[in-house]
């Protein structure tokens, strides 16, 4: 009995034209049954791939094609040896390459996109509106291009509290959705933010402020004071806010999207590792 294979591919058709040329066979020459049709998805999110599972029909006694793959089965060729003193020295290895996080003590740098024309804002303005009407919340949207080429969505109506959400979840959610969105439909790199009503920018005054704040205790008590989890742009302004204050210290902890701030005093901030024992040294009772 013939083996069952399967194959993959953007549509049903792809599938099966992908089996036949990894199989080497006409179409006529498999068994073929259709196991998902894909899906194309919601915004180009969430796509599923089409899969066929498929057997080769059998030839009247014939022996039946191997796929392309193992037809020509070739032997690698042997490296010729060279003498060490001809062989040519070899490069010294590359130093790995350190990439600068955009969520580090320091501030990041400006970053510039590319140019989005008038059409390709008509089409972000769009997608986004569609959201916004599955959600419920049908709004007015007003589009900007910046300096670094950077595109501003600004959502104003009578759903703006709803699509803000507490402490501006929502809005990140929609901000990192729209983001994969875009990333998916145009090849250029598109930088984009999404607000509503000025949150984002009284959101910005209000961290300043209590970063300050929190500093300042900080220095009078001694003990460490905690932002809970903020974005990745709101932590910057925090540093930033923080960057030229000599006598305290701010990192970001913890893991994915959302972190905490610690602001400390030097040499407070950090775990230190536990002191190793001493041959012969007794540990304590």
């Amino acid at each position: 009995m013939s083996a069952k294979m399967e194959y993959k591919g953007t549509d049903v058709e792809e599938a099966i034209g992908n089996a036949c040329a990894a199989l080497n066979v006409p179409r006529e020459e498999l068994d073929i049954r259709i196991i998902s049709t894909g899906s194309t998805g919601i915004f180009g999110l969430g796509r599923k791939k089409a899969a066929v599972q498929v057997t080769l029909k059998k030839e009247g006694g014939h022996e039946q094609r191997r796929p392309a793959q193992e037809k020509k089965a070739s032997t690698p060729r042997a490296r010729s040896e060279r003498p060490a003193s001809e062989r040519k020295p070899s490069a010294p290895p590359r130093a790995p390459r350190v990439e600068r996080s955009v969520d580090s003590d320091e501030p990041a740098e400006e970053v510039v996109g590319d140019p989005v024309t008038p059409e390709e804002m008509e089409a972000i303005r769009a997608d986004i509106a569609k959201i916004l009407e599955l959600m419920g919340c049908p709004s007015e949207i007003s589009m900007e291009q910046d300096q670094n080429n950077k595109v501003h969505a600004k959502i104003t109506g009578e759903f703006v509290e709803i699509l803000v959400g507490p402490e501006g979840q929502t809005l990140d959610g929609l901000q990192y959705v729209l983001r994969k969105v875009i990333t998916r439909k145009f090849p250029q790199k598109v930088l984009f933010s999404l607000d509503a009503a000025g949150f984002r920018e009284n959101r910005m005054g209000e961290l300043q402020e209590r970063a300050v704040r929190l500093a300042q205790e900080v220095k009078e008590t001694g003990k460490t004071r905690t932002i809970p989890a903020i974005n990745p742009a709101e932590r910057r302004m925090v540093h930033m806010a923080l960057q030229d204050d000599t006598d305290i210290r701010s990192r970001s902890v913890g893991e994915g999207l959302f972190k905490k701030v610690l602001i400390y005093l030097p040499g407070k901030g950090r775990r230190r590792s536990p002191r190793k024992k001493k041959s012969g040294e007794k540990s304590p009772e």
